[in-house]
């Protein structure tokens, strides 16, 4: 974790006391020593209007500690957010910048891009690493000028916008690679933080399935004990988005079917069917439950083979893109 102001590099550190008794920051909660270390540098993230790159694994809360960071500064504009996987290339600039009526086929109206509504406030722009090249450049000189021109547009708008990005990709890979520009990088990277997956977070899967399950309108005190010591023994390999999902299974349906601690694929999908069949569940449970994490493991397939291409991965799927979204937001 580290700042780069353009020719100067300073590091950020966490005190050096490892008994810092914080269980969040904002809504982003856990008690364990590696998020208790974080909270101070999120506190400084905060207080400043640096551009930050957060990275990890999908579903650790890139997104939610985004808004924290926005909330717990100083800035009186909205948190606007941007992904980069539900948005087609060629419709990228218009999304960003916007568009004069009569630009184009079908601008019937004027249309305020991302950017403008962002002004005075905080961009949030989710799997930054998806952006193809030309799409990074019309961003690197948006973000040099804070200037964007509408597109059918002649005048030049002035934009007051903070940028926090996020990526699953390791980005530093991805320079080397010549596929994402290290000029928009160092622009973006001035802040880097790195959220843990959840199976290194020891001793946060209670607070969080404790949280959760209130959040969701379970009494804690039915919270089953079984449950949970089945909780801290899995490893999450989907993170909170996973956990979160497993919590609102078991109080919808009554109940919730985990992989062993191998991957599905290891493990094999008759041996995971054999057993939710031996829990006796009624039918159409047990075939909510398999549709469910058929449709989570196949999104995450086909996302993966895509590089993360929402359009091509639907196309292929041989469904439509806003139904494959819909399928997108359940894993």
């Amino acid at each position: 974790m580290s700042m780069m102001c353009d020719e100067e590099r300073t590091s950020i550190r966490p005190p050096p006391s490892p008994h810092h008794v914080e269980t969040g920051f904002g809504p982003v909660l856990g008690a364990s020593p590696v998020m208790r270390q974080l909270y101070p540098v999120f506190e400084k993230l905060a207080s400043s209007s640096v551009p930050v790159l957060i990275e990890g694994e999908t579903g650790t809360g890139k997104e939610v500690l985004a808004e924290a960071i926005h909330e717990a500064g100083d800035r009186g504009g909205p948190f606007v957010v941007f992904d980069c996987t539900t948005v087609a290339h060629s419709l990228f600039e218009s999304e960003l910048f916007g568009h004069e009526r009569g630009a184009f086929t079908g601008a019937d109206r004027t249309r305020v891009g991302i950017f403008e509504e962002a002004n005075g406030g905080t961009l949030f722009i989710d799997e930054i690493g998806d952006l193809d090249l030309p799409s990074q450049a019309k961003l690197l000189r948006v973000l040099e000028r804070r200037q964007v021109r509408r597109i059918g547009g002649n005048g030049l708008l002035k934009v007051d916008v903070r940028v926090i990005c996020a990526t699953r990709r390791n980005l530093d890979e991805e320079v080397e690679e010549r596929r994402f520009r290290d000029d928009l990088f160092f622009r973006l990277a001035v802040a880097r933080v790195e959220l843990p997956p959840l199976r290194h977070r020891h001793g946060d899967i209670e607070l969080l399935t404790r949280t959760f399950w209130q959040q969701m309108g379970g009494d804690v005190a039915h919270l089953p004990a079984p449950l949970l010591q089945r909780f801290e023994k899995y490893d999450w390999p989907g993170n909170i988005r996973e956990l979160r999902n497993a919590i609102a299974r078991q109080l919808a349906l009554g109940s919730v079917v985990l992989p062993d601690r191998k991957s599905p694929e290891a493990r094999g999908t008759a041996d995971w069917i054999d057993n939710l069949v031996a829990q006796s569940l009624p039918l159409r449970q047990a075939r909510a439950i398999i549709t469910s994490e058929l449709e989570r493991r196949y999104v995450r397939h086909m996302l993966e083979i895509h590089d993360g291409d929402l359009g091509r991965a639907a196309e292929a799927s041989g469904v439509g893109r806003r139904y494959f979204q819909m399928l997108r937001t359940k894993i």
